[in-house]
């Protein structure tokens, strides 16, 4: 079907309005996301104007409709004419477009991230995606992108069953000591002291190395993201509440422990009810951490990272 030229621009408005609301409503940080967003469609609108003045700078004489007209009736030098505008002008893009999407990271990220970038350069080269330690922080200190909490070192959870602190949230509870797990992962690690506990780049370390070790375990998973993925719900909910999730996920019929993703994630049996203190099950809060960061939270760095 062809929409008539008349009405053409209330239908790509109301799709636009469609799929703003769309995010709006699934938006994870209460709509901070979706705002980040618009404001980096806000940026592309202003460098609209000083690319085009910059390309009229550098090619006073070349109009792009002329270029286009005349290429149809000249294909070989008027088209070189008007690709050359079109890569020009799509290289003055990128360049706008790159600053906007730095600036439009969380504030405290920018300060972490080369420290996240060196210490996987170090510790885990061959990660699948390098961008999941970042979502990873994010998905464990932004409870919105604007949060003063969000990338922050001193970031805390405190609850009737466990205390939570830093960028990865190392936990301590009556039953287990994360903190402590952590400090055997490396030497380099071993003289981290509880009073010191906010050492951003010791934090950013245990967290690397916690989920190299929980990956490297789950070595009989063929595929890198799904294994990815069970070691983050191995991070959140612990290893042998995966491993106990796998079985369970072997007993059913139609259900691969090889894969996370429709598979593992459906099966468990931790409690579903919402439990004090959190609003959501531990069931829930489970799967809710591999599928945001792999899903959702990572592509916020993908660029950083030189991901797609």
């Amino acid at each position: 079907m062809i929409v008539p030229r008349k009405y053409r621009v209330w239908v790509l408005l109301i799709a636009s309005l469609v799929v703003l609301a769309w995010y709006w409503l699934t938006d994870p940080d209460g709509g901070a996301e979706t705002i980040a967003r618009l404001q980096w469609l806000a940026w592309l609108l202003v460098a609209a104007g000083p690319v085009y003045l910059i390309r009229r700078a550098l090619m006073d004489g070349a109009r792009s409709l002329e270029a286009y007209r005349a290429a149809i009736k000249h294909p070989i030098g008027a088209g070189l004419v008007f690709l050359g505008l079109c890569l020009l002008t799509g290289l003055l893009f990128l360049a706008f477009a790159g600053q906007a999407r730095a600036e439009w990271l969380p504030k405290q990220a920018i300060q972490h991230l080369p420290a996240l970038q060196s210490e996987i350069s170090d510790h885990w080269p061959d990660i699948p995606l390098r961008s999941a330690p970042a979502g990873q922080v994010e998905q464990e200190t932004c409870p919105s992108l604007t949060s003063r909490k969000c990338w922050s070192p001193a970031a805390e959870l405190k609850t009737s069953r466990e205390y939570g602190f830093g960028l990865g949230q190392l936990t301590v509870t009556k039953q287990f000591d994360n903190f402590a797990e952590a400090r055997r992962l490396h030497p380099s690690l071993r003289d981290w002291s509880w009073p010191d506990r906010y050492d951003a780049r010791r934090q950013i370390r245990a967290m690397l190395l916690m989920d190299r070790a929980s990956y490297r375990r789950l070595a009989m998973v063929e595929n890198p993201q799904e294994r990815l993925a069970m070691a983050l719900a191995a991070y959140n909910g612990g290893m042998g509440g995966l491993l106990s999730d796998r079985r369970v996920c072997a007993s059913v019929p139609g259900c691969n422990p090889g894969i996370w993703f429709g598979h593992v994630e459906r099966h468990s049996l931790k409690a579903k009810t919402a439990a004090k203190g959190y609003g959501k099950s531990f069931f829930e809060i489970n799967r809710e951490y591999p599928r945001n960061i792999l899903g959702f939270r990572r592509q916020h760095y993908a660029a950083w990272f030189k991901e797609v």
